[in-house]
């Protein structure tokens, strides 16, 4: 039985179950992305003891996932294709804005005008993934009335998690901060007289030789050309490491101390 998408949602609870079943599948493409997001550098660099920032993939989760899951709604809340589009590009473009200015340290005036100059860009960037929870949804109203839904249905949702996913892989360290870790890391498991003069001065690291720890990285808050690595250790002590790198040139650490 083929049942056009537009004449099944001629009723009010149809629009609803529409938008629903699209923040559905935008909610799991946005927790998927943010779950590879967060386990993918260790993944692929298992030899080096990349820990996971459950803050960082929360604030991910909430402004990623449950955004998706708004987007979907509004993208697959309308009969008419055009304005569901519109509207979940719009939302997508608003939502990531948002986002990005509430975690900046601009003025709210600087905020509002980048708003403003910025929404259409970032709404038409969206446009992809607006498209894709739309064709999801209707291919999931269409499984509904076919032989087999439920396979079809399971399919549709591992089309969505394979998406959110795929992004998330893009957000791997890069080759830069991938070499910042792998240093400090190579230094801690060093011997005290084979490390750098600056990571075997670090206080009360000595004390913890062996013992295991997690790294983290982040742009440098001290420098425009480099990282801050550190290293968490089980018992709560905490070493950071400034690493300079510089295009073409192998890094080097510029200072280590203890985090307190």
């Amino acid at each position: 039985m083929n049942t056009n998408v537009s004449t099944i949602q001629d009723h009010p609870k149809l629009y609803v179950r529409s938008a629903l079943t699209g923040a559905v599948y935008g909610f799991l493409m946005g927790t998927a992305f943010v779950l590879v997001a967060a386990f993918v550098n260790q993944w692929l660099y298992s030899e080096v003891p990349f820990g996971v920032d459950w803050s960082q993939a929360s604030v991910r989760w909430a402004l990623i996932g449950l955004g998706l899951a708004l987007t979907g709604g509004m993208t697959c809340l309308f009969t008419e294709r055009f304005y569901g589009m519109v509207a979940g590009t719009v939302t997508a473009g608003v939502l990531a804005l948002t986002s990005a200015l509430y975690l900046s340290s601009t003025s709210a005036g600087a905020k509002l005008i980048v708003l403003l100059f910025t929404l259409a860009p970032i709404a038409v960037m969206s446009l992809p993934i607006a498209m894709a929870i739309r064709r999801l949804t209707e291919n999931h109203g269409r499984a509904l009335y076919m032989k087999w839904p439920v396979p079809r249905i399971f399919v549709l949702v591992l089309i969505a998690v394979a998406l959110g996913a795929g992004g998330g892989y893009f957000m791997k360290i890069s080759r830069d901060a991938l070499m910042a870790v792998q240093m400090v890391h190579e230094n801690l498991q060093a011997a005290p007289e084979n490390q750098k003069k600056e990571v075997r001065q670090a206080p009360g690291l000595q004390e913890h030789a062996g013992m295991n720890y997690s790294l983290f990285q982040r742009d440098s808050m001290v420098t425009t050309t480099g990282y801050d690595v550190w290293a968490e250790y089980e018992d709560g002590y905490t070493v950071e490491c400034v690493v300079v790198v510089y295009p073409g040139s192998p890094p080097y650490i510029r200072s280590c101390d203890q985090m307190k």
